[in-house]
């Protein structure tokens, strides 16, 4: 069953997307960036992965604190799944409010805001640090006596709606803009722009924000990004950068109660005497913002394209095949599985060697040669149990030789084993 869920999912996700670039190209305004969407699908495989693995954990926790310690049992019919659905929504405003506003949260985060693009695919940019960080907010639900499953499914519910928020097609809705949130009070969200930031933060229900005083109307086009802006089109960067900052501004800040506060004070505090280190937008000679600009030669798009496909297929496969284990796998034989960890570390050096390529580096093509390389050993040593090992085995070995010869052919031109190589930080060209 999960397996035809995986698959409608994946046919919704792009049939949406061709409809938003309809529409993008009725409306003559230009909605995506290659380089910037690939990123964004990158940083959503790497919460994802990990998800594979802290799911079980959340899930073993919210059950023994059902089953054990909920305050109240609240049965499960329409009446609480509609209500699971409000206090959902509720928590995950508080949530989302907090996580703009605590630093070790907005490190978490700002990942999903990194984009100066918005569209579909901005939704899958996300850090698997979140993951972690929501699941401590909704484990009050479990306490609370909510089932399990009600918990699991408003959650999903809350992540599905997203697909619908995140768009620049979609005008004005009417009266449903004020009770619901709408693409118009997301893209206000996004915003950097200082008369839209740190508002319209509901994800559900609009009315949260009108209650607690977060609430703004679009007006103009937003700007949408970070205030300090972000150079690299790398998931592993997008994932990583922000975190670093913060212990780099800790560890040099003089006072302890400083090295704290780095941490749990707004986004907008630092230290004084680490003031410099705090990330600030790039600028041109006169002042003004220099935006992302992500290009790539169209011949390494369309290779890059057809050369994540194997990453894409090796993710599908990891949600299947863990799905196919059930719920009561535990952690120690998920980490031990062979398959997992063979799938895991393709799609975790692939990931890698996508990213160098999108920005355009000029090592990319060793390490898309190593990778190449590795894949259809991988799969030839570690699948000799799977029903299609020999179909699965040859496949790997044609198309991976076919990118081989294909990636020389596109990267003849280019210092190959130049690993200082490095193009301008906004512009790839």
């Amino acid at each position: 069953m999960i397996n035809w869920f995986i698959g409608f999912l994946a046919i919704v996700i792009i049939s949406l997307i061709i409809t938003e670039l309809i529409l993008a190209k009725k409306k003559k305004i230009k909605i995506y960036n290659f380089s910037d969407s690939f990123t964004n699908f990158f940083c959503g495989m790497l919460e994802r992965v990990f998800d594979v693995f802290f799911s079980i954990l959340a899930l073993y926790v919210f059950h023994y604190v059902y089953d054990n310690y909920a305050i109240f049992n609240i049965p499960s019919n329409i009446y609480t799944w509609l209500l699971g659905v409000l206090v959902t929504d509720f928590i995950a405003y508080w949530f989302h409010r907090w996580s703009h506003q605590v630093n070790f949260l907005w490190a978490a985060h700002i990942v999903h805001h990194q984009s100066e693009e918005l569209n579909i695919t901005t939704v899958f940019r996300v850090s698997f640090f979140a993951v972690v960080f929501r699941a401590c907010f909704f484990f009050w639900m479990a306490l609370a006596g909510f089932d399990v499953f009600i918990i699991v499914t408003t959650s999903l519910f809350l992540g599905v709606y997203q697909l619908f928020t995140h768009s620049r097609v979609i005008g004005n809705l009417g009266v449903l803009e004020y009770f619901l949130t709408t693409p118009s009070h997301h893209r206000v969200h996004h915003a950097r722009n200082e008369k839209y930031m740190d508002k319209n933060y509901a994800h559900i229900f609009i009315f949260w924000d009108r209650i607690f005083g977060t609430f703004t109307k679009e007006e103009e086009e937003p700007d949408y990004g970070i205030t300090s802006g972000f150079d690299s089109a790398n998931a592993y960067n997008a994932t990583f950068s922000y975190w670093k900052n913060l212990f780099i501004r800790a560890k040099k800040a003089k006072r302890f109660s400083d090295k704290l506060s780095v941490f749990f004070k707004g986004p907008k505090w630092t230290p004084s005497d680490v003031e410099h280190l705090k990330p600030v937008f790039k600028s041109d000679q006169n002042g003004d913002r220099i935006h992302q600009e992500f290009r790539l030669p169209v011949k390494k798009m369309w290779y890059t394209f057809f050369s994540s496909l194997i990453t894409l297929s090796c993710f599908l496969s990891l949600m299947i095949y863990k799905s196919s284990l059930g719920e009561e796998i535990n952690i120690i034989e998920l980490i031990t599985n062979q398959y997992i960890l063979i799938l895991l570390f393709i799609i975790l050096i692939s990931i890698y060697s996508h990213s160098i390529m999108l920005e355009n580096k000029g090592h990319s093509f060793v390490i898309e040669l190593v990778r190449l390389l590795i894949i259809p050993f991988a799969v030839l040593i570690g699948f000799r149990d799977v029903s299609n090992y020999y179909l699965i085995t040859i496949s790997s070995f044609l198309y991976c030789s076919g990118l081989i010869i294909w990636s020389f052919a596109i990267f003849k031109n280019q210092n190959i084993f130049d690993w200082t190589n490095r193009t301008s930080k906004y512009q790839i060209k």
